[in-house]
């Protein structure tokens, strides 16, 4: 008895296997159970009532299939013997044949529609625009190549291609993905516009299932909220991957990959990464970077809302990098200056690098140079006229100083994956002596592992680390708040999301403003916020906001059509090179005038200088009006206005002796 309960059991487990192998399985299960009823059926049929009907065992177990599979057959027969049988077989053939069938038929059809949906089908694609990976800013990557309709028409015509195509790897697609891609795009939706895919970068046969290796350009954006997850090395091991799987295909045919780095110190490591053509993003570095020169420059983050968020803005300036006119190979870069009548030329990109305008008066235009413009439009960058400068240089011009103090105290509430590099770019400021508390409930051995994980060196700045909670109002009013010229507030990228991240911001937005206005201090207040919906909670005078995903989105998606921008973006954006800076539009204690957009561009011109605009104080904050329409017309200039340029040389003061007050404090409180 033992040896038979053994044989069962193995029998119903040997069966279940078989059954959960797939659908082919059950149908083949079901078939089966079929013929064995029918035989068994027709058996007993023909041996209990024998009839002409039954020529032989044969024709009963046709007789009694029949019946298991059409119930119209039961009312053709007679007798109870034969009509009990025949009713068991319809009742069998109803669960067998239309229950069970037509249940494995239905599940084998979810489940097909349930893989097709959740997208792990391959795709077979040409030129398309590949986003490897799904984070906070993916819908709005999604929309700013949607909406960069000039940019997108140029990339495929480049490339033959007539129609855009998105395709987003994401780790695991569901309609949550794609109604958050409709809330973003609303109307500018297109379903066959969009493919989403479910898979992972690290894995190279997820990699060949958006078919990367065709794709126009890759764009491979790192984790916000993942701090702790190692981002960068896992974009590393993507590059890598993609590197290693497409080994028969020649590097200089590869796809373009726009990478994104936030530890600079693996830029370089990252560009080794790829043989292909790449363009390794250090956005954490380029936000550092912004953030610094806000507090360099109070307003410029007017000039960066509109030159690096302003996508959806058809009237905002944007950077372009079109073709030169074949007429101006080789003239002096400076000649072309006055060829745009609708944009400002601000230089060369070429070979990687970008040369301002006037910081080399030898600079020619070369075959293969991209100029680069602030424009509005695409059309906007045609050359018209002959060249000509717009004033020729003269040594002894003089120019309103830009107002940089050469020593300043900053406060940075919060921690993030960027306060390593906005640490190093401050202590880059040789000229500058800057000194910066830190506050953030991150322990200080943890924040000091970080930066020596980086390879980060404070060395110029006073650097003081307090840690509490930054919402407290009673550790934040024991602070020398008078003291600050800056108070700078950043998004925490540990709290998981960014409407979590932008919560704690707006919290510790109110209660430093409380604690300020307790003490009567009005320091310039920088806000860096995750989700640019949250702009109007922080409308306030004393407040310049930088929505940094928008900003990282859009370089990765501009660089992507075109890399051109990258070389142009990595230069202006900082305080080291053609750096774009402020200068009064008034000398100190010079009286009000009116000028023109074109004489005051004379006027930098001749300093070798490049004007992009004003930048006015109203009362509603910093107004930016960059590369006016109209340029002719005078308008008055106070002491309140600031010109936004390009210097041809980085304004930096004198390098202080650091010996002068240099000190690395730790307060735990």
């Amino acid at each position: 008895m033992k040896y038979v309960r053994r044989a069962a059991e193995l029998g119903c487990f040997q069966l279940e296997q078989f059954i959960v192998r797939g659908t082919l399985s059950r149908l083949i299960v079901i078939a089966l159970a079929m013929v064995l009823i029918a035989v068994v059926a027709g058996l007993i049929a023909y041996a209990v009532l024998p009839r002409a009907d039954y020529a032989d065992r044969g024709a009963a177990m046709w007789w009694a299939f029949l019946r298991l599979t059409d119930s119209g057959y039961l009312g053709d027969d007679q007798g109870v013997w034969l009509r009990a049988i025949s009713t068991t077989l319809t009742v069998l053939g109803v669960v067998l044949f239309v229950g069970a069938l037509i249940a494995t038929m239905t599940q084998w059809l979810d489940d097909t529609i349930e893989t097709l949906e959740a997208g792990y089908t391959p795709i077979a694609k040409n030129d398309h625009l590949l986003i490897l990976g799904w984070n906070n800013r993916t819908a709005e990557m999604v929309e700013q190549l949607i909406s960069a309709e000039g940019r997108v028409a140029r990339f495929l015509r480049a490339r033959g291609a007539k129609r855009l195509t998105v395709v987003v790897l994401a780790q695991k697609v569901s309609p949550a993905l794609t109604a958050e891609l409709r809330d973003v795009l609303g109307r500018r939706y297109r379903r066959r516009q969009i493919i989403l895919r479910s898979g992972s970068p690290l894995r190279t046969e997820h990699l060949k299932r958006v078919d990367y290796a065709h794709a126009g350009a890759i764009v491979l954006p790192a984790a916000e909220f993942d701090a702790g997850g190692a981002p960068d090395e896992r974009t590393i091991k993507t590059l890598m991957n993609a590197a290693a799987a497409s080994g028969d295909v020649p590097a200089a045919e590869l796809p373009l990959i726009v990478a994104e780095i936030f530890d600079a110190d693996l830029l370089e490591t990252a560009r080794q990464a790829y043989p292909g053509p790449a363009e390794i993003v250090g956005t954490a570095e380029i936000i550092a970077r912004l953030l610094v020169q806000n507090t360099r420059y109070p307003g410029l983050a007017a000039v960066y809302n509109v030159l690096l968020a302003g996508h959806d803005r058809p009237e905002a300036n944007r950077l372009f990098v079109p073709e030169p006119a074949a007429e101006h190979i080789g003239r002096p870069a400076a000649e072309l200056a006055g060829c745009y009548p609708q944009a400002v030329l601000i230089g060369i990109a070429r070979g990687g690098r970008f040369h301002a305008l006037y910081a080399d008066e030898g600079l020619t235009v070369a075959e293969g140079d991209r100029v680069a413009l602030i424009a509005r439009g695409y059309a906007d960058c045609e050359a018209a006229g002959a060249p000509a400068r717009l004033a020729e240089r003269d040594g002894s011009a003089t120019l309103a100083a830009p107002a940089v103090p050469p020593r300043r105290r900053v406060l940075v509430l919060g921690w993030n994956q960027k306060l390593p590099s906005l640490l190093e770019e401050f202590d880059s400021l040789t000229g500058e002596h800057v000194a910066i508390d830190v506050c953030s409930s991150l322990p200080v051995a943890e924040r000091e592992a970080l930066l020596a994980q980086r390879g980060i060196e404070i060395r110029h700045i006073s650097l003081t680390h307090h840690e509490f909670v930054v919402t407290s109002y009673a550790h934040l009013s024991r602070l020398a708040l008078a003291e600050y010229d800056t108070v700078i507030l950043v998004a925490s990228d540990w709290l998981g999301s960014a409407e979590a991240a932008d919560a704690r911001l707006l919290l510790s937005d109110l209660v430093v403003k409380r604690a300020l206005s307790a003490v009567g201090a009005a320091p310039t207040l920088i806000v860096e916020t995750m989700d640019e919906d949250n702009l109007s909670l922080f409308e306030d005078p004393q407040a310049e906001c930088l929505v940094s995903p928008v900003i990282q989105s859009n370089l990765l998606t501009q660089v992507a059509l075109r890399r051109e921008l990258h070389w142009v973006i990595e230069d202006i954006f900082g305080a080291h090179g053609a750096e774009v800076a402020l200068r009064p539009a008034l000398a100190a204690g010079a009286p009000p005038y009116e000028a023109s957009f074109d004489e005051l561009a004379a006027r930098m011109a001749a300093a070798g200088e490049i004007l992009l605009g004003l930048l006015q104080d109203s009362p509603s904050g910093w107004q930016a009006e960059l590369n006016p329409v109209d340029r002719t017309t005078p308008r008055r200039l106070t002491a309140a206005d600031r010109l936004v340029v390009i210097l041809s040389e980085p304004a930096l003061a004198p390098e202080i002796d650091q010996h002068d007050g240099h000190q690395r404090d730790h307060h735990a409180h």
